[in-house]
């Protein structure tokens, strides 16, 4: 037996054996949500410094996917119902791509009839390795990739013998995935039927105004549709100047989250303002909300996400103190009263009908205005069983981690914008994916710089709006 398959065999006993779990209606909804033009993909690059052996990162990657089957798994249906299909073997491999040779292209929507939900590749660079690592949200959240994320590295370092620890690993127990569409119940609400369905007709009824198209791209352009349309830039705070955020966000009392959502809806107001709309047009920006409890934390990768939507009338974006601290209690009294589980509630409904649903979902309307996520630091966990250096950068034996870079999250028709936040040694990173069909790219890099300056601009004087008029 070789060393990975001593180390699946200790770590994950239950990859020798197949495996089948019916889909949540939350993954149903992602699944029937999917299409070419907006795959619901999300990607995760980390780039090394110095040699990474192909061999052994391709034993890790076995190694990770044995630990976390719905990765490994594709969809059959069974008796009318679809099903994740773990099998035993046949797992895809880590495709190595040396330097000078073709690079991989972009990964299009995944049909996980045929395939499974994550694709991944070593590609060697003047630097050293890069490993991608590409996502389907059917099967996991961004929570769940990071612990695929975290054994991969793990093992790779036990694999050279550069680990710090004999057993290296984060529990885990796959028997937890049967529980995977449980959630908790509200808190404190009016759960009377009558209430939940006027709440659920006025969320699928009253639909928010999308992020304005730009005057240039009207008519929309044509495109394929087999092609993508989603459109990617980021920007990269220093670690000094996240460290100068620390300051005036204790004394404010305000979460980096708070922030976050209100910068969002200031740049979408300006946008909107800027291209006509009437200041009683509504905006919905949509903040995927993590269920996961200490329990959860032996959970393999899956999806444990709902979300929380927050609106506003135009007119409501333009007045910064206002705007903060209202979503700041409103975000609070979400997190206290788990009102947002209510969302999953309607998607259980949703799924006794799954042609109803899946035919709602396939017409172009417009669920959130914007999206935005905040992943935090994805190799937090790690920085005590990894090497660390006085730059705050992870090493794998020989390599180190220069960088974690991350497109997310996924677009859906109507929801032009989507904004992503993440942190590595210090440094954070704002990511933006855009609907190239309504923006250019040059737009979009000045949306994302006029995101940017805000945040400089709450530096200055937090109290002050951070988006003059333009």
């Amino acid at each position: 037996m070789s060393r990975v398959d001593q180390l699946i065999a200790k770590h994950a006993p239950w990859a020798s054996t197949d495996r089948q779990w019916a889909l949540t209606p939350f993954e149903t909804f992602m699944w029937f949500d999917d299409r070419p033009q907006y795959p619901l993909l999300f990607e995760i690059r980390l780039k090394f410094a110095g040699a990474i052996d192909p061999l052994n990162m391709r034993d890790a990657w076995k190694f990770a996917q044995g630990r976390h089957p719905l990765l490994r798994s594709t969809i059959h249906i069974h008796s009318g119902r679809p099903h994740w299909h773990a099998a035993a073997t046949g797992w895809p491999e880590l495709q190595v791509v040396a330097n000078g040779t073709e690079q991989p292209p972009p990964v299009g929507a995944i049909d996980l009839e045929k395939s499974t939900g994550l694709q991944g590749w070593l590609i060697e660079t003047s630097l050293g390795w890069d490993v991608k690592m590409v996502f389907s949200h059917a099967c996991c959240d961004g929570q769940g990739a990071r612990m695929f994320l975290q054994d991969l590295v793990l093992a790779y370092s036990v694999l050279r013998g550069a680990s710090l620890e004999d057993n290296p690993f984060f529990a885990a127990d796959v028997a937890h995935l049967d529980r995977r569409g449980e959630y908790p119940p509200t808190v404190g609400l009016d759960n009377s039927r009558w209430r939940k369905f006027r709440k659920a007709f006025q969320f699928v009824v009253v639909s928010p105004q999308p992020a304005a198209i730009e005057k240039s791209l009207r008519p929309r352009s044509l495109v394929a549709p087999e092609a993508s349309v989603v459109g990617f830039c980021a920007h990269t705070f220093t670690a000094a100047e996240v460290a100068e955020m620390q300051g005036p966000r204790q004394r404010s009392g305000v979460a980096l989250n708070d922030i976050a959502v209100a910068m969002l809806f200031s740049v979408l107001g300006q946008w909107q303002r800027d291209h006509g709309m009437h200041p009683n047009a509504r905006l919905r920006v949509s903040v995927p909300f993590d269920l996961r409890n200490r329990e959860d934390e032996r959970m393999p990768a899956t999806n444990r996400y709902t979300y929380m939507f927050l609106n506003r009338r135009l007119k409501e974006c333009s007045h910064w103190k206002t705007l903060l601290s209202g979503l700041q209690n409103e975000m609070q009294s979400l997190r206290q009263s788990r009102m947002n589980v209510e969302f999953l509630d309607g998607l259980c409904r949703a799924a006794r009908w799954p042609r109803v649903f899946r035919w709602v979902l396939k017409r172009r309307r417009c669920f959130a205005t914007a999206l935005l996520t905040n992943l935090s630091d994805p190799s937090r966990r790690l920085r005590k069983r990894l090497r660390v250096d006085s730059d705050g950068c992870m090493w794998l034996d020989n390599a180190k981690c220069l960088d974690i870079q991350i497109q997310t999250p996924p677009l859906r028709p109507g929801t032009h914008w989507a904004f992503g936040i993440f942190e590595y040694a210090g440094r954070m990173t704002v990511s933006f994916r855009y609907d190239t069909t309504t923006i250019t790219s040059a737009t979009a890099h000045t949306i994302l710089n006029r995101y940017v300056a805000g945040w400089h601009a709450w530096l200055v004087d937090p109290s002050s709006d951070p988006m003059p008029p333009s």
